[in-house]
């Protein structure tokens, strides 16, 4: 099940709600919000929920009892069990793969060419391992309630693409679950959120989507203008796909009582690489610097460490090399500023921030191609191809130019933030009418490009 989908929209969410607010019971309310994101996730298939369920009650189990806190045989042990799913539904294929590419072609086993990869499966298990390395630490000192650290990992809202949660994050809001009451204010805001987020993701990063589906498959008949649409569409496809998902998300903590930390901080408006890693996808970057950088040294081995993190930042987004040498561009670019920060920062900043958007919209291609078509497409970036595909006309050219105006002008955080307290009756027209629009243009509405993940 999708956000963006009617049953979602006007058959689970309406249900979940009348339920919640039935009863103040704090017990009554965690069992359905519990219950509603198992039934929500099971949509995928019951093999997946199982696996959902399993890495619950395996991590639990083992991180309950006090002596897992500076016990790194049950540390290991707490986290084998997740880290183990991952890599078998996640990995293992890619491996085969690879290793049957260096014994002569031999075909990896077949069995593992029909599996399914669990959406989400990548966050929940980093909440997981979160969760169990926090208890090693000694940050969470009590064990909570079974019933409470399940919802922790499965809440719906966030369950599939994040944002990636610490407990300490969801602990209070979930002992308050008996008091809350959602007042006007309060609800006007999670509605300003989601239909900000569905319109994102229904009205600019699907028909960007839809418009380069025609071009991605062709890349060796591309002109050079035609490259560049692509190259800058995708670049807002996948900013508005997330950044829709993480609006929608936080508004529907919100509906619940769940404040949930930003994902995106305008990361298209960065000056260098390292800014725009404090921005992008947040709630990633946080762990990855609290449960992988650190532990390595820090700053001591900086270019060996930043090295490791991107590429496990790269191999989290995929199975395949592409990704690996995804994250490993990026990381050569954070190290690349660490040393030539004093002459990029003196530039303008106009060209800071449009160089740091190029060099992140050309490391997007190696989400969308495979190492042969990425070499194609830009030769094709760089005129030479062979022009054979169709050029994008006026209307094309207009919607980028109305991504890039969303994305490069503020108004939309402001907009948000007033929908709780100072919303006016334009404000709330405004909303109908972009509620309006996403629900005509829904039936054409694909998946979250980051369920994938």
């Amino acid at each position: 099940m999708i956000f963006n989908s009617l049953p979602f929209l006007f058959l689970f969410l309406p249900i979940i709600l009348l339920a919640f607010f039935s009863c103040k019971s704090e017990n009554f309310r965690i069992g359905i919000l519990l219950s509603g994101s198992l039934m929500f996730y099971a949509v995928s298939g019951l093999e997946h929920a199982a696996i959902l369920v399993v890495g619950i009650v395996w991590t639990y189990a083992i991180s309950a009892s006090d002596a897992i806190k500076g016990s790194w045989v049950r540390l290991s042990l707490a986290i084998a069990g997740p880290l183990f799913a991952l890599f078998y539904y996640k990995y293992f294929g890619f491996v085969l793969e690879t290793l049957a590419g260096r014994t002569n072609g031999v075909a990896a086993f077949s069995l593992f060419e029909s599996i399914i990869l669990p959406a989400g499966i990548s966050f929940f298990t980093f909440q997981l391992v979160a969760y169990a390395i926090d208890r090693f630490r000694g940050e969470i000192q009590k064990p909570p309630a079974f019933a409470r650290f399940a919802l922790y990992v499965s809440f719906f809202p966030q369950l599939v693409a994040g944002p990636i949660l610490r407990f300490h994050q969801v602990s209070e809001p979930i002992s308050r679950l008996s008091t809350f009451t959602l007042n006007h204010h309060a609800a006007m805001q999670a509605i300003a959120y989601i239909v900000a987020g569905l319109a994102l993701k229904v009205l600019l990063a699907d028909t960007l989507g839809n418009y380069n589906g025609v071009w991605i498959d062709h890349s060796e008949n591309l002109t050079a203008s035609t490259a560049v649409f692509v190259l800058l569409a995708y670049s807002f496809q996948i900013y508005y796909d997330f950044f829709g998902y993480s609006l929608i998300a936080i508004g529907l903590g919100k509906l619940f009582g769940f404040d949930f930390p930003n994902n995106f901080l305008r990361p298209y408006q960065s000056r260098n690489i390292k800014d725009f890693w404090r921005r992008w996808h947040i709630t990633l970057s946080f762990w990855i610097r609290d449960y992988l950088y650190l532990p390595l040294g820090g700053n001591r081995y900086y270019a060996r460490n930043i090295l490791i993190v991107f590429a496990i930042c790269g191999l989290w987004h995929g199975a395949g090399f592409p990704f690996i040498v995804w994250g490993l561009y990026h990381g050569c670019l954070v190290a690349l500023y660490n040393v030539t920060a004093r002459f990029w920062d003196a530039m303008p900043n106009l060209i800071q921030v449009s160089l740091t958007f190029l060099l992140v919209s050309l490391g997007w291609t190696l989400f969308v191609f495979d190492f042969q078509d990425a070499i194609t497409f830009f030769t094709s970036l760089a005129g030479f191809g062979t022009g054979l595909a169709p050029t994008p006309n006026i209307e094309h050219w207009t919607v980028l130019a109305l991504a890039a105006f969303v994305c490069f002008v503020p108004g939309l955080e402001t907009a948000l933030a007033r929908a709780g307290s100072n919303a006016t009756w334009r404000d709330a027209v405004i909303y109908a009418g972009f509620a309006v629009a996403v629900l005509l243009f829904l039936n054409r509405s694909h998946t979250f490009i980051y369920f994938r993940f």
